[in-house]
């Protein structure tokens, strides 16, 4: 059986089977990025765009995101819990990724056949509730088998897992039909689950559940939810809820942007284009910074990208870009913040960790910033948009643009209150 990273001496060097270790173990995540990016920012209005009128597709797109909000945001921290005290031959986190990951391929089915937006909006619901649950085990596999002093390292890996997952859901969306991308995205799903299972060998089977403490409900539930409330656990939680709220106050609606303001002829094609340019710059920062936070701190890369994605914000609503060059420019520095902030994004949350026994639960409150904003931001910048549009105005980008610029600017001030971290 493989020898579990935890258990390596501290200071044995990062040698080649080291990092391979962290490749396999991430590879999961290119999985998961390869389903999250393309269906939600473009493979869903695509799909809207044929099945709903176009004065109501911004609300319909924002209704879908929100509709999958209460899976996305509950289903995280409690399958993490329980797997904190889940006892199987293969660990506690393994069964759970092959579960989920078995649902969300059947779940993408629904929603490649949809002929109508309850269909479609069904099958959203079902693959957040299925991919979050794998993801909650998935997540606490970085504390409990990674560790202190390669952290950084294995949250780059994630973050150029993550920026290659999605470049390459997006790919298959500019290359093949709707059905085709969702039976790509099933089979990257699957086949990426292999190594992490692999390189995850050994987890759990001998770790010791978290001790049951018998209080009444009140006290439970102020218990589960604590870390995210408190500490600098609970810093680095907000400040991934302001960054993500940020992203998701745009991400969903620049393919809405290119066609209304832009007047692209393909705003789904060019919109998968501008999404791979800036996943493209984002690399070299997801792939180094996480490397060089282990040495340089974390917290510098995080005020980088916060004030890099709001000039970029502040940028689009002033300019009101219709140049495609000037657009896809924007796009690539847009993309160098985000790679800068993916860098360390999990690293700055293992770090801060209350309790390593309790992982999944913690890291499953920590993925909550992550689903909430994602889900409930693009409902009510839909609504802003459908409103303040009509039917053929564009004043609404610039409302929820703006808000955009905001979001990335909080996040930056509230990594600042980390005190553990540098």
């Amino acid at each position: 059986m493989a020898r579990a990273a935890a258990d390596l001496p501290a200071e044995e060097p990062l040698t080649r089977a080291r990092r391979l270790h962290h490749t396999a173990l991430a590879a999961y995540w290119f999985g998961l990025y390869a389903l999250f990016t393309p269906v939600g920012a473009n493979l869903a209005p695509s799909q809207i765009s044929d099945l709903v009128t176009h004065d109501r597709q911004p609300m319909a797109q924002g209704l879908l995101l929100a509709a999958g909000a209460v899976f996305a945001v509950t289903v995280p921290p409690l399958v993490g819990a329980w797997s904190d005290r889940l006892t199987t031959p293969w660990g506690r986190r393994r069964p759970i990724m092959v579960a989920g990951t078995v649902g969300t391929v059947v779940s993408l089915g629904v929603m490649a056949t949809a002929r109508s937006y309850p269909q479609l909006l069904l099958g959203y619901v079902l693959v957040q509730f299925c991919s979050n649950a794998g993801a909650a085990a998935y997540s606490a596999l970085i504390p409990d088998v990674v560790p202190a002093h390669e952290v950084g390292n294995a949250s780059g890996m994630l973050s150029v897992m993550l920026l290659l997952g999605s470049a390459a859901g997006l790919g298959a969306n500019v290359l093949l039909s709707t059905k085709a991308t969702y039976s790509v995205i099933g089979l990257l799903l699957v086949v990426s689950m292999v190594p992490a299972l692999w390189a995850a060998a050994g987890e759990g089977i001998n770790a010791p559940s978290p001790p049951r403490i018998a209080a009444r409900w009140g006290r439970r539930i102020k218990d589960f939810l604590g870390p995210m409330l408190r500490g600098d656990f609970g810093w680095v939680v907000l400040t991934r809820l302001m960054v993500t709220a940020g992203i998701s106050a745009v991400s969903p609606f620049t393919q809405y942007f290119f066609r209304d303001v832009a007047h692209v002829a393909h705003p789904e094609k060019f919109n998968a284009v501008w999404l791979l340019l800036v996943l493209a710059l984002a690399m070299p920062g997801g792939l180094l910074g996480g490397r060089l936070s282990d040495r340089q701190g974390r917290k510098r890369f995080v005020y980088a990208s916060g004030g890099i994605q709001a000039a970029v914000a502040i940028a689009f609503i002033a300019l009101y870009p219709s140049a495609l060059a000037l657009v896809l420019i924007m796009g690539g520095v847009y993309g160098i913040g985000y790679g800068l902030y993916t860098a360390v994004d999990w690293a700055l949350a293992v770090d801060t960790l209350p309790d390593r026994g309790a992982g999944a639960k913690d890291m499953g409150l920590f993925h909550v910033a992550l689903s909430l904003p994602g889900s409930i931001v693009p409902a009510i910048a839909g609504y802003v948009l459908g409103a303040v549009n009509g039917p053929s105005g564009t004043g609404g980008y610039r409302v929820v643009f703006g808000s955009a610029a905001v979001f990335f600017v909080l996040g930056t001030v509230f990594v600042s209150r980390i005190r553990s971290v540098r």
